[in-house]
C-alpha cells in the first residue's frame, strides 16, 4: 500500500498538478494546503505519511515555521519543494532536518524516489529512536527496583550517590552518540561559536526524550533564565514514597547538560515528588 501524502503549495494549479502525478504513481492525497495554519489543521485530521511542503507560502507563516511545527507535533517527515535554492533559504531549511529538498520543476520519477527514500528513512530512525529509549527505560526501572532493594539496608544517600553514578554512567553511554548525531545533523559542535543555538539544540533534544518517556513538558524563557518543566510523573507512586527514584531525571538532565559544554550549571528547584505541581529545572549560567 502506497503512502498518504499532504501537498501544501499555495499556486492552486501547481497544486492540481502535483496531487495529479502522486495518485498517477498509486498514493493516496490527504488534500492539499495554500497556507502553512491550513497544512498543520490537515496533518491533525487526517495524519498524512508525509507532507510535500512549498516553502515559500502566502501568509503569516512560511513552509519552514509550518514543517517545524508539523515535525514537533506529529513526528511527520517533511520534503520542500521550491522554486528557489538561496543559501539563507537552504539554511533555515536545514535547522529542521528535512528529508529530501526538490527544486521546481521535477518529474514524476524524482518525486517518488523521493518520497520512497523519505519514509523509509524516517521509519528507520523511529525504529532505531525507540529501540534506544526503550534501552534507557529498562535501565530505568532497574535502578527501580536496585533502589527499592537497596533501601531497606542502607541509608538514603549512599543509596542514592551508588544509583546516581550507575544511572549516569549507562545514560552517557547509550544517549551520548545519539545527542552528537542530532549535532552533527545541524551542523553544530560543542567548540563552535553559536552557543545559542547549540544550547536550543540541546533543550530540543532532552524535551523530546522525556516526550518519548510519556513526560508531558514545555520549555519556557524567563528574565534571562530558562526552564524545563514536566507536569507529570510516569513514576510518581514510587517517588512520593522514596525520592530516590527522583534521581534519574535529576541524572539525564545534568548529565546531558554537561555535554554542550556551556558554562553554566542546572538545578532541579521543584518536584512533584514534594507536592508541587511541576518539577522545574532552572538553567544557570556564567560568564
Amino acid at each position: 500500500m502506497e503512502a498518504k501524502v499532504l501537498i501544501v503549495e499555495d499556486e492552486r494549479i501547481l497544486a492540481i498538478g502535483m496531487k495529479r502525478k502522486l495518485e498517477n504513481a498509486g498514493y493516496t492525497v490527504t488534500g492539499t494546503a495554500s497556507s502553512g495554519e491550513e497544512a498543520i489543521e490537515n496533518v491533525k485530521e487526517t495524519r498524512p505519511d508525509l507532507v510535500l511542503m512549498d516553502i515559500v507560502l502566502k501568509g503569516d507563516m512560511d513552509g519552514i515555521e509550518a514543517a517545524q511545527q508539523i515535525i514537533n507535533l506529529y513526528n511527520i517527515p517533511v520534503i520542500y519543494i521550491t522554486a528557489y535554492a538561496d543559501e539563507e533559504i537552504l539554511e533555515r531549511a536545514m535547522v529542521t532536518e528535512p528529508y529530501g529538498y526538490l527544486l521546481k520543476p521535477f518529474n514524476p520519477r524524482e518525486l517518488k524516489a523521493n518520497i520512497k527514500m523519505a519514509i523509509y528513512k524516517h521509519k528507520a530512525e523511529t525504529e532505531r529512536k525507540e529501540l534506544m529509549k526503550n534501552r534507557v527505560m529498562e535501565d530505568y526501572y532497574q535502578f527501580m527496583i536496585q533502589g527499592m532493594n537497596e533501601s531497606k539496608y542502607n541509608s538514603e544517600m549512599d543509596v542514592k550517590n551508588t544509583l546516581l553514578k550507575t544511572f549516569e554512567k549507562s545514560f552517557e553511554d547509550k544517549m551520548k552518540p545519539e545527542f552528537e548525531k542530532e549535532l552533527k545533523n545541524k551542523g553544530l559542535d560543542i567548540y563552535g561559536d553559536n552557543i545559542i543555538l547549540l544550547f536550543e539544540t540541546y533543550l530540543s533534544w532532552i524535551s523530546e526524550l522525556f516526550t518519548s518517556f510519556g513526560i508531558k513538558n514545555k520549555i519556557r524563557s524567563e528574565n534571562d533564565s530558562w526552564y524545563l518543566e514536566f507536569f507529570n510523573c510516569p513514576w510518581s507512586e514510587y517517588s512520593i514514597k522514596n525520592k530516590v527514584f527522583c534521581i534519574n531525571c535529576n541524572a539525564m538532565v545534568n548529565c546531558s547538560f554537561k555535554w554542550i559544554n556551556i558554562q553554566g550549571d542546572v538545578c532541579r528547584i521543584s518536584s512533584i515528588a514534594n507536592n508541587s505541581p511541576k518539577c522545574s529545572f532552572k538553567f544557570y549560567f556564567t560568564h
